[in-house]
């Protein structure tokens, strides 16, 4: 008996020993946020439709669209998109006869600047850019046009397109703007401790991305804190906010942010928008 229980004492010893004695024990932490936008913009879908003059069958006909037309949406009655047509006229189009769509533009919004470091005079000079938009990390200039994904954040977009086929759901493509905010989300985490959604530099992940001139239908934004990319793609699968982000049939493009953290290990940030054409 007491052999027994020496054996059992000296293997759970070596059992501790093993479990990587120089690892950093990391904390952890997930959490989950989803938003859908106004619609601006709407596809006409049938042949052929009436724009009448108010929300319903019962008003007068202003004008027609065709099939594949996109019209701006001024507001929304009921059932009814309030559009402008080509000519300035204002009228009422059925959500039967349409779907809403993002329509791409110049990306004329203004860039956020940190609430923080801001620069001195003598430091800036006017046309360059500002300390934030310059600083380098371990992916590059993190304001800078975004040309691929790093190793981890493939390995993530593969761990997520996985889920959605077994789940009978098209895989989501890569946005290389939503990337580059989505890096800069994660490293904004790190920079100012914090793990969060509401950013004191950007504040929400919506009015983020709006900010850096994304234009979306829905939007959502899962962000991880864990020590591997597949651990936090575990935790988030088993977590029911992050997983219906990640399998929401609405969601048409992600960018996924990965920057290494002291505290963590790594932070993740993945931002996924739906910008139906």
């Amino acid at each position: 008996m007491k052999k027994n229980i020496i054996f059992s004492l000296m293997l759970c010893f070596l059992l501790i020993s093993c479990t990587s004695p120089n690892e950093k024990p990391f904390e952890t932490n997930e959490s989950s946020i989803y938003e859908m936008a106004e619609v601006q913009n709407i596809k006409i879908l049938s042949n052929s439709c009436n724009v009448k003059s108010g929300a319903g069958d019962d008003f007068n006909v202003v004008g027609n669209l065709k099939q594949n037309d996109v019209v701006n949406v001024l507001d929304q009655v009921g059932d009814w998109y309030v559009v402008q047509l080509d000519n300035n006229k204002v009228g009422c189009v059925n959500q039967a006869n349409c779907q809403p769509v993002v329509k791409d533009g110049p990306q004329t919004a203004q860039k956020p600047q940190p609430n923080v470091q801001q620069p001195q005079p003598d430091q800036t000079q006017p046309n360059q850019p500002q300390p934030q938009q310059t600083r380098q990390d371990n992916t590059g200039t993190t304001t800078q046009p975004v040309k691929r994904l790093t190793s981890q954040e493939q390995r993530m977009l593969e761990l997520v397109n996985s889920e959605r086929t077994k789940n009978g759901l098209s895989a989501l493509k890569v946005d290389l703007e939503v990337t580059r905010v989505a890096r800069i989300k994660s490293q904004d985490m790190v920079d100012n401790n914090y793990f969060s959604h509401y950013s004191p530099t950007y504040g929400s992940p919506f009015d983020m991305m709006k900010s850096f001139g994304i234009n979306y239908l829905h939007a959502g934004e899962n962000i991880a804190a864990n020590s591997s990319v597949e651990k936090a793609h575990t935790a988030l699968m088993n977590s029911s906010g992050h997983r219906k982000n990640i399998l929401s049939p609405d969601f048409t493009h992600i960018g996924i942010g990965i920057k290494t953290s002291d505290k963590y290990g790594l932070m993740f940030t993945q931002m996924f928008i739906s910008k139906p054409k």
